[in-house]
């Protein structure tokens, strides 16, 4: 043996390696360190990466690539005795295992294969484990074998996620925008708007469950509700699973609205959730029967989730997390109720009591969140109106201006006599602009109202408009300078409140 095989035999040296020299016989493996909620230790090597893994006697050599900070990794490989693996655990092609240690501390290994590969290394891995792990994977087998007798199935989950794509692709269909959606036209499709919601349009906080702002979006919580759902799903069982999912979907949307009235939300991401929060309840609870190395796998991994994304939702705009906290607390809470423990006889009997409870509990949750909805302040009902008017609004212009442009092309074809420009303006124009004043104008906004100035730069555009409209049929029909004069003063003045309501909307994007 030279010296360089002594040094990779003690398993405690790291010998740099070329790739060209690696073996070519030997399984290819790809390292990787474990995330860093997971309840497995870390990769001690920190391999990175492709890389193989060879038994070569009673030695079992790795070589990879050692991640360096900032820098690209550099090849190596470490060589150890077979005697020396403990604890070997596969989930699908992933492997962990222990190596006892020789003087110093203990040392994990941390590796994926090949599916095709997978059974061939578990063979030639050793079987020795501790009593603890021994008894620990016991548990593990048991609660998995459990889950597949008691709910093998998880029909709601794709479901659900069809239901999704499905009104997705609908109203792409329809125009509404694969990327980036107008929010205005989600609004049309059901989006939780408050100011309809809240004006008793109370169907939004259910539809809007199902609608999304982009395929981005989209695909994001399809995948999280695809990747988490169906373990949760069986879990609970289906139908409790789905009032899981309906009850934290209702909480996340209410909870927006009590967070912000004025929000234009959408998204499956609060009842995602909930079923996290969901998650969280069952698996907390020792009376459900989750043993302890799930439960603190389970318990990290979703508390690491959710606090991420939470963060993640603070540090950038346009990220709904009302609706996620509400969601998320709205599952835990209602999980608690319906959790039952994974044993035959709590699923095989019905327990009505606590079926009841656990209903009347989600009713008296969602109803004490609905009742500030239904009775919102002055200040808030106001500033709804308004919303409600802006979203109306841009309609209302539109057609107000198509009847304008019409009657001056009357007008100017001698389609009009001069005694009947101001009859038809009264009849075909005027009211147009009216009722876009007046939507406008019902919020009565207090001077100190961040929207007061949108609103007065709106009424006077409006406003002049009328007021320019009949000066011009009069000026006309009385071939009067005077007025016409005046009307262009008026349309001058109209034209800057329109500026002012252009410059105002810009800084508030």
């Amino acid at each position: 043996m030279n010296r360089e095989d002594s040094a990779l035999a003690r398993g405690d040296e790291a010998v740099p390696l070329t790739p060209a020299a690696w073996p070519r016989r030997s399984f290819a493996v790809r390292f990787g360190q474990s995330m860093a909620y997971s309840r497995a230790p870390a990769d001690t090597f920190r391999l990175v990466g492709d890389g193989e893994l060879r038994f070569e006697g009673d030695r079992i050599i790795m070589a990879g690539k050692r991640r360096r900070p900032f820098l690209p990794g550099v090849a190596e490989q470490h060589a150890f005795d077979a005697s020396r693996v403990v604890n070997v655990s596969r989930s699908g092609g992933t492997f962990r295992f222990e190596l006892l240690p020789m003087g110093g501390k203990r040392e994990f290994v941390r590796f994926d294969a090949k599916p095709e590969d997978a059974l061939a290394i578990q063979r030639q891995l050793p079987a020795a484990q501790s009593p603890a792990f021994a008894k620990q994977q016991a548990e593990v087998a048991d609660f998995h074998q459990r889950l597949d007798r008691l709910s093998p199935r998880a029909p709601v989950t794709p479901l659900l996620v069809a239901v999704n794509v499905a009104v997705f692709i609908a109203m792409c269909v329809a125009g509404v925008g694969i990327f980036e959606p107008d929010g205005r036209a989600v609004v049309g499709w059901g989006s939780n708007f408050g100011p309809a919601t809240m004006g008793g349009q109370w169907w939004r906080l259910f539809t809007s469950m199902f609608l999304h702002f982009g395929v981005i979006h989209l695909a994001f919580n399809m995948w999280a509700l695809y990747q988490s759902g169906r373990t949760i799903e069986r879990l609970y069982g289906s139908f409790r699973f789905a009032l899981l999912y309906l009850f934290a979907g209702l909480a996340g949307s209410m909870t927006s609205l009590l967070w912000n009235p004025q929000v234009n939300s959408a998204g499956a991401s609060g009842a995602i959730f909930g079923i996290f929060g969901g998650l969280l309840a069952f698996v907390i609870n020792p009376r459900n029967g989750v043993p302890a190395a799930v439960m603190q796998e389970q318990r990290n991994s979703t508390l690491i989730f959710t606090a991420y994304s939470l963060f993640y939702g603070f540090a950038h705009s346009g990220i709904d997390n009302a609706a996620h906290i509400g969601g998320l607390v709205g599952g835990f809470l209602i999980g608690l109720l319906l959790a039952r423990p994974l044993d035959e006889d709590a699923r095989a009997r019905f327990d009505p009591a606590r079926t009841a409870m656990a209903l009347a509990g989600g009713v008296l949750a969602l109803g004490l969140l609905m009742w500030p909805l239904m009775h919102p302040s002055d200040r808030v009902s106001n500033e709804s109106r308004f919303q409600a008017a802006l979203v109306a609004f841009s309609g209302q212009e539109q057609a107000a201006l198509d009847a304008t442009q019409q009657f001056f092309g009357d007008a100017r074809s001698g389609g009009l006599r001069a005694d009947a420009y101001l009859p038809r303006l009264e009849r075909d124009v005027l009211p147009k602009w009216d009722a876009a004043y007046d939507g406008i104008a019902a919020a009565k906004l207090a001077p100190d109202n961040p929207q007061y100035p949108l609103q007065q730069a709106l009424l006077q555009y409006l406003d002049g408009r009328r007021k320019a409209l009949r000066l011009t049929a009069r000026a006309a029909a009385q071939n009067d300078e005077r007025l016409m004069e005046q009307a262009k003063r008026v349309m001058a003045e109209t034209d800057a409140a329109l500026a002012r309501v252009n410059e105002i909307a810009k800084a508030r994007k």
